[in-house]
């Protein structure tokens, strides 16, 4: 072999090794800490899971997850700040009202339901219309005889952890099968909903199943299609003659900008972490049922609660803006 052939041969090998260093160092994710947006307060019920899914993450992809609260405006804030994320390490954890619900109830909300992918689904959270231990209401049929709630310029007032989020919307099919007029007052989540509820400065609340047992509150009726194993003794709303069901799911969402490959290791890993005895303890203490998806079943998921909830959103008449 002549010098010129040798002098091509090493080039030719030079340049396949730089490809290959190239190509590895695209596949290199997550090179930097992730920050993991949580769009409601500490302390919360997506909270608790987004801890725990935030450490189970951290240990399979060897990166640190640091986990971010971002509450406010039912979880939209943090859902607008990941949808326009471009560093391709800002994630959110949470319900998915943000994607399903919110957009047809505010139409001027920085991000559309689009700009975000959902990775994987890894919960499922049920809620209940709760009264605090010394509130007037004891039944649903208090509320429903109350005089407020047949007084339309009065109405019952209620808290909820958010303008236009599944529990909000839970109250307002609520009302609409009593034909009881209720009045909401929006908080930053379950946490100060749940003081509110203690000091007297709220009497009733739609608020999480789990949260509700935890603290001792009144379950007048659960928003879920059965009874549930983790409250057996709280009845539905359904088999009380108003058939208003209103769960949410969620898990792992991501800006849909985010690299073919990042998407492909969060998705390896979600299943291993949704699995996880941290994850699963997690949830167990928070009573919230784990249910895994991947990452296309999750959207398809997401695409079907997205039209269902645009239909009972018009039926509701219900708009934010």
């Amino acid at each position: 072999m002549n010098s010129k052939l040798i002098r091509r041969h090493a080039l030719g090998l030079l340049a396949t090794a730089s490809l290959a260093l190239v190509s590895q160092a695209a596949l290199a994710w997550p090179t930097k800490p992730i920050q993991l947006l949580v769009g409601f307060p500490a302390g919360g019920s997506a909270d608790v899971l987004a801890r725990a899914f935030g450490e189970a993450l951290s240990r399979q992809l060897g990166q640190s997850v640091v986990v971010v609260n971002r509450d406010g405006a039912g979880g939209t804030i943090a859902a607008g700040v990941v949808a326009k994320a471009d560093d391709a390490h800002t994630l959110m954890f949470g319900p998915a009202g943000p994607l399903v619900l919110q957009p047809h109830i505010k139409p001027s909300l920085p991000y559309k339901a689009a700009d975000l992918v959902g990775i994987c689904q890894t919960f499922v959270n049920n809620y209940a219309l709760v009264a605090s231990p010394n509130s007037k209401y004891r039944s649903v049929r208090d509320v429903i005889n109350d005089p407020d709630a047949q007084n339309a310029s009065a109405g019952v007032a209620y808290g909820a952890g958010g303008l236009g989020t599944m529990p909000h919307l839970g109250a307002v099919q609520f009302a609409l099968q009593s034909n009881a007029t209720m009045r909401v007052i929006p908080y930053r989540g379950d946490p100060p909903m749940a003081l509110a509820l203690k000091s007297g400065e709220l009497q009733l609340a739609t608020i999480s199943v789990g949260m509700a047992q935890t603290q001792g509150f009144r379950i007048l009726g659960t928003f879920a299609p059965t009874r549930l194993a983790d409250a057996p003794d709280a009845p539905t709303m359904t088999e009380q003659g108003l058939p208003v069901v209103a769960q949410v799911f969620g898990g792992l969402f991501a800006p849909k900008s985010l690299p073919a490959e990042a998407q492909k290791a969060l998705q390896g890993a979600c299943a291993e972490v949704a699995r996880s005895e941290r994850y699963l303890s997690a949830a167990k203490s928070s009573q919230q049922d784990t249910v895994y998806r991947p990452s296309d079943t999750f959207n398809q998921a997401l695409a079907a609660e997205y039209a269902n909830l645009g239909q009972v959103i018009r039926k509701a008449n219900l708009k934010l803006d």
